[in-house]
């Protein structure tokens, strides 16, 4: 059984107890009251918040959010940042910044650059301008962009136009050769042979030729003066006098140096033979007719003179008969012409 615990030793227990429950409440009241002289203790002061609205360095990013939520676009010619550095120099940052507040309201950014190859295209504000650049000059295009996005965000700020595009050199070009005159007379030195039944007929003199008409078709007319030719027929020598002459159309062409032409008509001659191995002398006068084609090249000048040559062939059918006394008919003239002339033309506006 265990022993009773006297009543003093119990008592004397509580007091302990008590006073120590005392004590501690105490202690917890001054804490929290403070210093015993009545002195209020003063709170650390909070460090100054930086102000959220520091003006960005040059360069950096504008307020209210960064330069690339600001400035994007897949460009790499002119790059985003190329274009905000530019853009720096035009516009003065603070301005800059209030601009681009006022308008950072949209989705997506306010301003953004596409490089499509030869040409590129700027999005600022809502309005849209593509520009060419030919050379692909990065910083050229940086300073285009630049004045355009300044114009679409400030238009106050900056009221100058972008400057122009440059230019593409353009292929050099001949010049335009002069108006064709309305007429031409021409003048050259000309020889004709005349091949036929009996020896061929050389004939050299003047040939003398007008044309008319501005376009590609003219009417063309001529003659020459030819020495008279000695030939052979049957085994007869004689002389032969030829005046030809023609009428046709001239197809002609422009050139910057040579202009080709060509002719198309009919052709008519006066012949006249003597006989120079008979004892009579006797002789005779015929007219032919023939079909004549000619082509020719002139050389382009800038006055009224220009050089030329020319050939030309005329077909006769049915060639006159070559008659002579006693010995009556003795062949016929020739049955193809062919013909040469070198000169000059003069031009008559």
């Amino acid at each position: 059984m265990r022993e009773a615990v006297p009543a003093d030793a119990r008592l004397a227990i509580a007091l302990c107890g008590w006073a120590i429950l005392v004590i501690l409440t105490s202690a917890t009241a001054l804490a929290s009251e403070g210093p015993s002289d009545g002195t209020a203790t003063t709170p650390a002061p909070a460090p100054a918040a930086s102000s959220a609205a520091e003006t960005p360095e040059p360069g950096g990013s504008p307020p209210g959010g960064d330069r690339d939520s600001m400035f994007g676009g897949p460009s790499l010619c002119p790059r985003p940042d190329a274009v905000w550095a530019e853009l720096g120099t035009l516009v003065p940052r603070d301005r800059l910044d209030a601009r681009l507040r006022a308008v950072t309201g949209a989705r997506g950014p306010v301003v953004q650059i596409f490089d499509l190859g030869v040409p590129y295209r700027i999005v600022a504000a809502g309005r849209v301008r593509e520009y060419r650049d030919e050379t692909r000059d990065c910083a050229y295009r940086a300073r285009i962009a630049a004045v355009f996005v300044a114009l679409a965000i400030d238009p106050a700020e900056l009221s100058i136009e972008p400057p122009p595009q440059p230019r593409t050199p353009t292929p050099a070009t001949l010049p335009i050769p002069p108006a064709r005159p309305a007429a031409r007379l021409e003048l050259a030195a000309a020889g004709q042979l005349g091949i036929g039944s009996g020896d061929v007929s050389a004939m050299g003199g003047l040939a003398l030729r007008a044309a008319f008409g501005r376009g590609r078709l003219a009417l063309v007319a001529g003659t020459a003066a030819l020495a008279p030719s000695d030939f052979t027929v049957s085994g007869v020598r004689l002389r032969q006098w030829r005046l030809p002459v023609d009428v046709g159309l001239r197809a002609q062409l422009g050139g910057q140096r040579l202009q080709p032409f060509a002719e198309l008509g009919l052709g008519l001659a006066l012949l006249s033979e003597r006989s120079l191995s008979l004892a009579n002398p006797s002789g005779g006068t015929s007219l032919e007719i023939g079909a004549r084609a000619g082509a020719g090249l002139r050389l382009a000048t800038r006055g009224r003179l220009a050089p030329f040559i020319a050939i030309d062939g005329e077909l006769v059918p049915s060639p006159p008969q070559v008659f002579a006394l006693p010995r009556g008919v003795l062949g016929r003239t020739p049955l193809l012409w062919l013909g040469a002339a070198i000169g000059a033309s003069l031009g008559f506006p």
